[in-house]
């Protein structure tokens, strides 16, 4: 089954930040594919979500809803001007 999980990251010792990046882990099994929405609007190859299973464990990861996820990021794209860019 390919599932795709949204996570929001926070760092606890700045929670007036709120959410710092919105990561999904997509594919499952062995070899899943990890990415994080980036300022140029589209999703990036990243190995956070690997090590921070590791124990590198600075910010906090909270699982959320694809629908949380894409309301987050489309408030962050209107607010970085990247409205109307699709997002792959």
């Amino acid at each position: 089954m390919n599932r795709t999980t949204y996570y929001f990251a926070t760092n606890p010792l700045l929670p007036e930040k709120g959410v710092i990046s919105v990561f999904r882990r997509s594919g499952g099994g062995v070899q899943p594919t990890d990415e994080v929405f980036s300022r140029d609007g589209r999703w990036h190859a990243t190995d956070y979500l690997h090590l921070y299973r590791l124990g590198h464990d600075d910010d906090d990861l909270v699982e959320v809803s694809e629908a949380e996820a894409n309301a987050l990021i489309d408030t962050w794209t209107r607010a970085w001007g990247l409205a109307d860019k699709e997002r792959k």
